[in-house]
């Protein structure tokens, strides 16, 4: 009787565990697209480019829309990829961008049962100089990552892949555009600027000078969970808020005493974007002219967004983009707004003012 009572007892256990992995398998989206990475070789050596097949698939009855930001689409504009070499993390090497909202034309269709196939070279993007054994899988994750009937979801939504395997030979780093020599200390320097534009630029670095001063102040003055802290970092916990006030530090120093240059070549519809790893050369694009030079969204805002980015300064990443996005993230998952750059943004500008 015992030994029967054991043996339905440990029935009960094992059945209770296998609901329990259903339901974490289940917690992945029901209805919605998945993508798939493969390679045609399992060695690359160090002539040879590491490309990577991406798939998505839409095997839903309805059509589905991906925002393609955060696919390769138009080459890869975000790291979404988590690239290991022996086990370690391998630098992205790519442009981090600051966008306006998303709208209809900023998204893929992909309609039932059809999928989509674009081909990356990831030694474009991350750091392959070092030979190794490659662990690759796709990670993307974005407040408006999926939109269905013209509105996006009101949540941080996630697209991963399992991942790929594949032994890669250093080769040299990617080359990046050559900026031009930086100008003096605390000084600018422009390329392909027009003079109305070196004058806006101007006024944004004296705003986003005083914008970091003035945040860089506030942290130091209060080390507490305040309205304005948790509305854009989230709960309060002293290592996170001294990541913050440390980060600040080193924004502020920045536009105090870097050298920067500005360049006006880009065309594309963004405020701006950066190559973490080639301070201090900030790329403005169509969305910079017209915003004003304070508040939400701004200027100078901007300036700190992207000086967020680079690696000797703060090493963010574009976790979510705009207000609504940094409010949820701050809700939701406050480790990543610490590194979040429109979250370093919209605390720097304070629109709407919080104390």
């Amino acid at each position: 009787m015992n030994k029967s009572r054991f043996r339905l007892q440990s029935l009960l256990i094992v059945l209770l565990v296998a609901l329990l992995v259903t339901s974490v398998v289940s917690a992945a989206p029901k209805d919605g697209p998945t993508v798939n990475l493969s390679v045609s070789q399992s060695t690359f050596d160090s002539t040879q480019d590491v490309l990577v097949d991406v798939t998505f698939s839409n095997s839903t009855k309805h059509t589905v829309r991906i925002l393609k930001w955060f696919t390769p689409a138009d080459g890869l504009e975000e790291a979404v990829f988590k690239v290991l070499r022996d086990g370690e993390i391998v630098a992205y090497t790519g442009a981090h961008y600051k966008r306006p909202n998303a709208i209809g034309k900023d998204y893929i269709s992909l309609k039932a049962g059809d999928s989509l196939t674009y081909t990356v070279n990831l030694s474009d993007y991350y750091d392959f100089t070092q030979t190794g054994e490659y662990d690759v899988s796709y990670s993307a994750s974005s407040f408006q990552l999926f939109n269905e009937k013209g509105n996006a979801f009101k949540s941080r939504d996630a697209l991963t892949s399992a991942p790929i395997n594949f032994k890669a030979d250093g080769r040299e780093a990617k080359g990046r555009p050559t900026p031009p020599p930086p100008p003096p200390s605390g000084g600018n320097s422009f390329s392909a600027c027009t003079v109305d534009q070196q004058s806006l630029i101007v006024s944004a670095r004296n705003q986003a000078k005083t914008y970091s001063s003035q945040a860089e102040n506030y942290l130091f003055a209060n080390n507490s969970g305040t309205p304005r802290y948790t509305e854009w970092f989230g709960a309060y916990s002293s290592t996170r808020y001294n990541t913050v006030k440390t980060n600040f530090t080193a924004i502020s120093d920045a536009w105090d005493n870097a050298g920067v240059n500005f360049d006006c070549k880009c065309k594309q519809p963004y405020y701006a974007y950066v190559y973490p790893n080639q301070p201090y050369n900030i790329y403005l694009c169509k969305a910079f002219w017209t915003a004003p030079l304070a508040g939400t969204d701004s200027k100078a805002g901007t300036l700190i967004h992207e000086m967020s980015h680079f690696d000797i300064i703060a090493a963010t990443d574009d976790v979510v983009y705009g207000q609504a996005g940094a409010r949820d993230l701050a809700d939701t998952d406050p480790n990543s707004a610490i590194i979040n750059a429109d979250s370093h943004e919209y605390f720097a500008e304070n629109t709407p003012s919080l104390p």
